[in-house]
């Protein structure tokens, strides 16, 4: 079969993704190695997913194995991009499913690399298998080397929280390859507890006096003011600032005040109240731009655009308020364990709503979050602070 590809295209028996037409999997060429940044990039669409359906209901029809002739490759993919919901914006956003990607082709990886290894260490190994060479004791081995390994930021290992996240996708992916019976062990077994302690996590810390300097030092910057603003008032992700629209804002004149309307992280919807004083900054970042500043739902120009009035996408936005917050040299930043980002602001909103008598349901659904816990944790040092009972002890008994 001539297969030309562009993108990453189904062709026979696996993924093609290259101009050499040979399906870059250890199923069908064990030998080959691919380009890992290309091939995660081009499993990121999911174009072919419909693909894969059309193979498995042929193998239904023959009487076989959904999965029949699916590569690894193929394996990961459709867990990445299959749809449980009947909904779609119920199902893995891209996000998520790029992080799945991240984690399970870094797994691919290993495996693909060591296949000499598997080879002497398997009696009864199979050249054109991948992942059914596998026996538990591999993926004990291979979740040492995760927790140990310099894969980390600057050439450490992961971190706790790290390794927990990218373990519970693993674990969950060899879970599924064993109850569709691609996989006749249950390796998932093997994934050991990685669960963190509350001193194993990340401190975030980040004050809500801190966020008012920062907004405060750029108030002659109409740019970093109405980012570093919008922040502060709404605690949204850097992700969801980046993919706000204009015709996402209305006026309530009941409540006078203009209401952000979005679509977040896990499909939740959001509403941000913006208050007609700080909807100003909005408006001068907009006129900076050269935008429109009437508010009109047939508006899809990005709330926040770039130079050429494109959406920011979230890494270059992030990178752009990691760089302004570096750049203002503020005291509060020296000596810090962890840089201040966008994300932190998030911390930040979380407190001052609880200094101001929100109570933690409120927060809760405000930042929305499944799981109480996580609320608490961005609250946890806020109340250890205020219930002290360093506070008993007069400022000047001494």
């Amino acid at each position: 079969m001539n297969c030309e590809l562009k993108a990453p295209n189904f062709c026979g028996e696996g993924i093609i993704i290259n101009n050499t037409n040979v399906p870059l999997t250890i199923h069908n060429q064990p030998s080959v190695q691919p380009d890992f940044d290309i091939l995660v990039k081009k499993m990121q669409d999911a174009t072919y997913y419909a693909d894969l359906q059309v193979r498995m209901e042929e193998n239904e029809r023959e009487d076989q194995s959904e999965f029949n002739r699916f590569s690894d490759i193929d394996m990961i993919y459709y867990y990445v991009h299959r749809k449980t919901h009947i909904r779609e914006d119920r199902n893995r956003t891209e996000g998520t499913k790029k992080e799945y990607l991240n984690t399970l082709m870094q797994f691919y990886r290993y495996v693909l690399g060591n296949q000499l290894f598997f080879k002497n260490d398997v009696p009864d190994y199979k050249e054109e298998e991948g992942f059914k060479n596998l026996r538990p004791r591999h993926i004990r081995h291979f979740h040492e080397y995760l927790s140990i390994a310099p894969l980390g930021k600057k050439g450490n290992p992961y971190t706790a929280a790290t390794i927990q996240s990218k373990s519970a996708v693993l674990k969950a992916f060899l879970r599924w390859l064993n109850e569709t019976g691609y996989l006749n062990y249950p390796l998932h077994e093997k994934i050991k507890d990685t669960s963190i302690i509350e001193t194993e996590i990340p401190n975030k810390d980040f004050y809500p006096e801190e966020a008012f300097m920062l907004i405060d030092f750029y108030k002659n910057h109409p740019i970093h003011y109405a980012l570093l603003t919008t922040l502060m008032i709404t605690g949204l992700r850097v992700t969801e600032l980046a993919k706000a629209k204009w015709r996402d804002i209305s006026y309530d004149a009941a409540t006078n005040a203009y209401w952000l309307e979005g679509v977040g992280k896990r499909n939740k919807k959001y509403l941000k109240r913006i208050s007609p004083f700080y909807f100003e900054r909005i408006k001068a970042y907009r006129i900076r731009r050269k935008l429109s500043i009437t508010l009109n739902k047939a508006d899809e120009s990005p709330i926040f655009a770039d130079r050429n009035l494109k959406h920011y996408s979230t890494k270059n936005l992030s990178n752009y308020i990691v760089k302004i917050i570096l750049d203002s040299k503020l005291p509060f930043l020296e000596g810090r364990e962890n840089r201040v980002t966008p994300h932190s602001f998030r911390h930040a909103y979380a407190i001052y709503l609880y200094r101001q008598g929100a109570d933690l349901f409120t927060i809760q659904k405000e930042l929305g979050h499944s799981d109480p816990k996580t609320t608490e944790r961005y609250l946890e040092k806020a109340i250890r602070m205020e219930n002290s009972a360093g506070h008993f002890i007069s400022d000047d008994a001494f």
